[in-house]
C-alpha cells in the first residue's frame, strides 16, 4: 500500500469566500489503520478519497444503512448527517477534504456527492491526487486570502479529477448511472412511472434498481434527493422557504416544510439556524395548512 504523508490542516475561510467560491476548511492524509469515526456529524460538506483499501461508512439516520468501500472510491459527506467510517484491520490510504459553496451545485449536476449514493465507487484511481493534495498542504497551512483562493482551486481541481476518475457512461443503464439520472430529475414533478421510462426501464425494474443501490422506494429516494439538496441551500443561501421549495420541486411552501421536517428532523428555519453558522438570515416558512399526499412527487 503507498504510504502517503501524515498531516492534517484546519482554516476557518472568511465568508465572501465561503459566499462566492467552494472554500476549503481543512484537508490532510493519513494510511494503515486508523480509529474509526462513530456517530460524527460536521457543519460543513466533505469527501474522504480512498485511493487503496476497504473499509465501510455507516449513516445513522434516517435510514441507519452500512455501505461497503472498496478503494478507489469517495465518501462524500453532508452537513449534519451522522455518520462514521473506517477501514478494516488492514488499514487503508485516505486523503480528505472539508469544504462547502454555492458552486458545488455544479459538481453535483455532474454526478459528484450526494446524500442518496455517500459512498462512489471510482473506474480509476484519481490523477494528481498526491500533487493536488501536495498544494492543498501548503495553501491550507497558510493564511490570507490567497491561500484561500489556492485552497480553493486545489479543491476545485480534486472534483474534477474525482469526476473524471468517475468516469460516467452517458446512455447506460447500469445501477450508477441510472441512479444519477433519477437524481438529476428529481426535482421534476414526474410519476415513477415517467422516471422510469426516461431511463429506459420498466417501473418495476427500477423499483429494483433503486431499491437494491440505495436501501429505498424510488419515491422515497427521489425526496431524499430534495431534502438533500434543500439542506445545502437553506445552510448556503439567502433564498426564502418559498424559493427553496420551488428549487427542489415543491410548488407549495406549506407542504415542503412538513416534509423536511418529517425527513430532517427539524423545520426548515430550524435547520438554518443550526447549519447555517450565523451567516443567513433566518427567514419565516408560510403557515402550514392541510393538504393530500401529492402521487408526483
Amino acid at each position: 500500500m503507498t504510504q502517503p504523508a501524515s498531516w492534517s490542516h484546519y482554516a476557518a475561510p472568511r465568508h465572501a469566500m465561503r459566499r462566492l467560491l467552494i472554500s476549503c476548511h481543512g484537508a490532510g492524509e493519513q494510511s494503515g489503520p486508523q480509529p474509526p469515526f462513530r456517530r460524527r456529524s460536521l457543519p460543513t460538506r466533505g469527501l474522504v478519497y480512498i485511493s487503496e483499501g476497504h473499509g465501510e461508512y455507516e449513516e445513522y439516520e434516517p435510514h441507519g444503512r452500512k455501505v461497503p468501500v472498496l478503494g478507489p472510491a469517495v465518501i462524500w459527506l453532508t452537513p449534519g448527517t451522522l455518520h462514521g467510517y473506517g477501514s478494516d484491520a488492514r488499514g487503508w490510504s485516505e486523503h480528505w477534504v472539508l469544504f462547502e459553496g454555492e458552486s458545488f451545485a455544479a459538481f453535483e449536476a455532474s454526478g459528484l456527492g450526494g446524500h442518496h449514493r455517500p459512498v462512489q465507487a471510482l473506474a480509476r484511481p484519481v490523477d494528481d491526487a498526491d500533487e493536488i493534495f501536495d498544494q492543498l498542504r501548503e495553501a491550507v497551512g497558510a493564511v490570507g486570502p490567497r491561500a484561500e483562493i489556492a485552497a480553493s482551486v486545489a479543491t476545485q481541481r480534486l472534483l474534477l479529477a474525482i469526476l473524471d476518475a468517475a468516469d460516467p457512461v452517458e446512455g447506460t443503464t447500469d445501477g450508477a448511472s441510472v441512479i444519477d439520472l433519477v437524481s438529476r430529475d428529481a426535482t421534476r414533478p414526474l410519476s415513477v412511472a415517467a422516471r422510469a421510462a426516461a431511463v429506459g426501464l420498466s417501473t418495476r425494474e427500477l423499483g429494483v434498481l433503486v431499491r437494491a443501490a440505495t436501501g429505498l422506494t424510488v419515491n422515497d429516494f427521489v425526496i431524499e434527493v430534495r431534502i438533500a439538496r434543500a439542506q445545502s441551500l437553506l445552510a448556503e443561501t439567502a433564498l426564502d422557504v418559498g424559493q427553496i421549495a420551488a428549487q427542489v420541486g415543491y410548488d407549495d411552501a406549506a407542504y415542503f416544510s412538513r416534509i423536511f421536517h418529517r425527513r430532517a428532523g427539524a423545520a426548515p428555519s430550524a435547520f438554518r439556524r443550526q447549519q447555517s453558522r450565523g451567516q443567513i438570515d433566518e427567514n419565516h416558512p408560510s403557515r402550514a395548512e392541510s393538504i393530500p399526499e401529492n402521487p408526483m412527487i
